[in-house]
């Protein structure tokens, strides 16, 4: 079985300034959104928006927007300040996501577009510290919705494995290992080379219509024995480099992610609201839980009131 991914946490700068905090107003003056000064430059450039001199880091749309922006006090058009809003530090941030990027990438358009309420300021020690507690609330997913973390559906070589551990094993200790002993892994590499070599050859003559060329035995093909290697064929560092590292599990055709099946259970249910858009009362209450997971067991001393549990979870 492949082992669990952990989810890599990028090195960061010692000190980021991460909210730019610029102020996205509608035509009508409304305060709608933040942004960065990158996507500020973004609408200046291309005229879809003035300066507005008397205001810090303020640009006012020069078209009528589709939406309504977010509304007025919510947490998404507030100020927000580049500290961990866990220990209040300002060195060494991350973006971290409050919904796991592993279940977020599979949701409908309308819950994971343009949407930043979910990704927070923490500190790399207290990114590291919750991501132990988020990986628990992970694996009891996995009996919840019946899916292994590592996904399902992968198809494995045995065969692989076995001369990828005994190449990988004379590669790394060969001085530590008996005689004997180096003997038998020696004669696995070999045995599974030269097998593995007649089904490249075999493979290759399948692709270019070679038929009498397998139904021939490959005549012309030699064994590779100790004695012959590195004679017109791969030298010994090479087979056993190549053998440490094959691939010994692939995804096979039915192979599906974690966070993929996940989302497919969750959105099953789906019911149209009184505007007739699409809403999944199954997946609000999943996100709302890695919500409250993250409130229980960060300790957030420095995230603003009106980040909620209840806020809103459709971008539209």
């Amino acid at each position: 079985m492949p082992r669990e991914k952990k989810e890599v946490v990028m090195p960061s700068k010692k000190s980021n300034i991460i909210y730019e905090n610029w102020k996205v107003y509608s035509k009508a003056h409304k305060l709608m959104f933040r942004c960065n000064e990158k996507k500020a430059q973004w609408y200046l450039k291309r005229e879809l928006a003035t300066l507005l001199p008397k205001e810090t880091r303020s640009i006012k749309l020069t078209f009528e927007a589709k939406g309504d922006g977010h509304k007025k006090g919510d947490y998404m058009v507030e100020d927000r300040s580049n500290i961990c809003i866990s220990c209040g530090g300002d060195q060494y941030l991350t973006i971290h996501h409050v919904v796991p990027e592993m279940y977020r990438h599979w949701m409908p358009l309308a819950v994971k577009s343009k949407s930043s309420r979910d990704l927070l300021l923490l500190c790399k020690h207290c990114h590291n510290g919750y991501e132990d507690k988020a990986m628990k609330f992970k694996k009891q997913c996995v009996n919840r919705f019946n899916i292994p973390l590592e996904g399902h559906g992968w198809v494995y070589l045995p065969h692989y494995k076995v001369a990828k551990k005994a190449a990988s094993a004379l590669i790394r200790s060969a001085d530590k290992i008996p005689q004997d002993r180096q003997q038998v892994l020696k004669d696995t590499v070999l045995k599974f080379w030269n097998e593995y070599r007649k089904e490249v050859k075999e493979k290759e003559a399948v692709h270019s219509d070679k038929e009498e060329e397998i139904t021939s035995g490959n005549k012309g093909e030699e064994t590779v024995t100790e004695e012959t290697v590195g004679d017109g064929n791969e030298d010994w560092d090479t087979i056993l480099e190549k053998c440490s590292l094959l691939e010994d599990h692939f995804r096979g055709s039915d192979f599906i992610e974690h966070g993929n099946k996940v989302i497919q259970q969750l959105t099953k249910n789906c019911v149209r609201n009184d505007r007739g858009q699409e809403t999944w009362p199954d997946l609000e209450g999943f996100i709302k839980e890695w919500r409250q997971h993250f409130l229980d067991h960060i300790d957030p001393k420095f995230l603003s009131e009106l980040w909620t549990v209840d806020g809103d979870i459709y971008t539209r």
